[in-house]
């Protein structure tokens, strides 16, 4: 090490010193800081060097950067979106040092455990990482709801909505320190559950967390559903809890076609989405696990669900389904963003699927820059509000998601290069946690900001992984060993590399690029492990009947 020839001083606010370097040189700092009590020096016990990740939460943050995969790609601003957004990502991890990867919301203002954010960023993040929907998966476990408390919103097996640890939750003032108003985290573990095991194949973290899931399957029947009627519908018995709680959990963030403010209960489309896809997903787990007679009945759950949402949430006259049911179980007939959640969740008939892609991508839904929360015709639009008509990255990933499953290509071109366009606004092309629902046009270069948004935020970051996804219509199955792609690169996004993708136990680097026709071909560039990579359309893609996946997965076959 170098050793300065002078003493260091202290200068105009700043500490100096002087370094002698040979060509080509190098130096290391060494800073030990000890504080002063009452004139006294405290001598500092423990050193570092400064960049060495020596703390156990820096040993964590480090790992989950090692885990990201490295994408690289013709366009520089894919590139550098995902080299910022997998970075951030790593680094959001925060408590004890030495407990789970459980990513912060938001940073400056959600520096705290939020149940459905953390899940939702392990979701949208699962291509790049398994490690933070695991541990937010034991997490949300661990915090599930044990008895009947009106202050808390809490009931047995439900899912906390976020723990505070600021003064007014920590004197009782408000309910925050363990609140459980949120009706969609309970599905939305379900959800993930059955996720992060087509990811993993991780079947003993699975059986772990079999008793969560059957306490939330028991919660969303039992307490989620109370007039019995087969929908989830919300209400809060918290003097100063949350009103609304589902996805959109502002309280004016429910608004009648007038613009009135929908009192509780609410059953909200979104919520039966994620009830049908959590029965679905919660299937899978326990057949995977052994119990096949369980996996059935929630199947036949969610056959019925399908079938009766379809008939009670759709209007026809406007192409759309309502936002949800008011507390006399009329339609509320707002515009919104929520049917974008349908489409991810799969409850959305084919044929109606492409019609509702279609409805979203429409004027006074998309803004050019994103899927604006609340229709701009509404009476109650307004493009800087939290949720009547503002642009959240995180929920265009998970519209995204919804397109690639309908096969809805064109829509989801135009969504991703929205969102992709607004990283390149951004210092490091890093999203805010919202951006206003104003229109793009030559008048109006920039969306700005919500005020107050995070940034970064945790599933503004998970967006992008979700986005590429999407892209390439990635479905893993690892307990079979399976990697089901059907990539369509739009123009301006020929080509894409993926090196160090993780399925399962095996690792791949896979290319994809666009040919002149259009069309998107791959190659697997390195396999370790056991896993086959098969080309196959969506299951709800127009065209993709069984002969057709039949013949995708046999020619994908023979070339991998």
């Amino acid at each position: 090490m170098e050793r300065s020839p002078e003493p260091a001083h202290w200068r105009e606010g700043a500490l100096w010193l002087q370094l002698e370097l040979p060509p080509r040189g190098s130096a290391e700092l060494e800073l030990a800081v000890e504080p002063l009590v009452d004139g006294r020096r405290i001598a500092c016990t423990s050193r570092r060097l400064f960049g060495q990740p020596e703390a156990p939460l820096e040993r964590l943050r480090a790992d989950l950067a090692d885990e990201m995969p490295r994408l690289t790609s013709s366009n520089a601003t894919v590139v550098k979106t995902w080299e910022t957004a997998t970075c951030d990502l790593a680094s959001l991890p925060y408590g004890l040092p030495d407990g789970p990867a459980t990513p912060s919301a938001g940073l400056p203002l959600y520096l705290q455990f939020f149940g459905r954010d953390s899940l939702t960023i392990g979701w949208q993040t699962l291509m790049a990482t398994p490690t933070l929907l695991r541990d937010s998966l034991v997490a949300n476990a661990a915090w599930r709801g044990r008895r009947i408390d009106d202050w808390l919103d809490e009931e047995p097996g439900k899912m906390i909505h976020q723990a505070r640890g600021g003064p007014l939750s920590v004197l009782g003032i408000d309910p925050f320190t363990r609140y459980y108003g949120d009706w969609a985290t309970p599905p939305d573990f379900l959800i993930m559950l059955g996720q992060y095991l087509a990811w993993t194949g991780d079947r003993e973290t699975i059986r772990s967390l079999l008793p969560a899931a059957r306490d939330a399957l028991d919660w969303c029947e039992r307490y989620g559903d109370p007039d019995g009627d087969g929908f989830l519908e919300y209400d809060t018995r918290s003097p100063k809890g949350v009103k609304n709680q589902g996805w959109k959990d502002s309280g004016d963030a429910v608004v009648d076609e007038h613009g009135a403010i929908v009192p509780n209960p609410i059953a909200t489309s979104e919520l039966q989405a994620y009830w049908y896809a959590g029965l679905q997903q919660a299937a899978l787990v326990f057949a995977a696990t052994g119990d096949v007679g369980y996996a059935a009945q929630l199947l036949g759950k969610a056959r019925d669900l399908r079938r009766r949402f379809n008939d009670v949430f759709w209007m026809p006259e406007l192409g759309a389904y309502a936002l949800g049911l008011d507390p006399d179980k009329r339609q509320i007939r707002s515009i919104g963003s929520n049917d974008g959640h349908l489409l991810a969740s799969g409850i959305v008939p084919p044929k109606r699927g492409r019609a509702v892609a279609a409805r979203l991508m429409q004027p006074d839904m998309f803004s050019g820059w994103g899927i604006r929360t609340l229709s701009g015709d509404h009476p109650a639009f307004n493009p800087f509000s939290y949720h009547l008509g503002s642009v959240w990255p995180v929920e265009q990933a998970t519209i995204a998601f919804g397109f690639a499953r309908y096969g809805c290509w064109d829509e989801l071109h135009r969504l991703a290069e929205a969102v992709f366009a607004s990283t390149d606004l951004f210092i490091e092309n890093r999203l805010p946690e919202v951006i206003s629902g104003v229109q793009r046009d030559g008048e109006h270069p920039h969306p700005g900001i919500y005020p107050d948004s995070c940034e970064p935020q945790g599933w503004s970051a998970s967006a992008i992984v979700m986005l590429v996804q999407s892209l390439l219509a990635m479905v893993p199955v690892a307990p079979l060993g399976l990697l089901v792609v059907d990539p369509h690169l739009p123009g301006w996004l020929p080509d894409l590399r993926l090196e160090g993708l993780r399925v399962g136990s095996a690792h791949l680097d896979i290319e994809f690029h666009r040919t002149r026709s259009g069309r998107t071909t791959y190659r697997v560039l390195r396999r370790d492990g056991w896993v086959r990579v098969v080309r196959q359309s969506p299951p709800q893609a127009r065209g993709a009947g069984l002969a057709g996946r039949a013949w995708s997965a046999l020619t994908s076959a023979i070339r991998s």
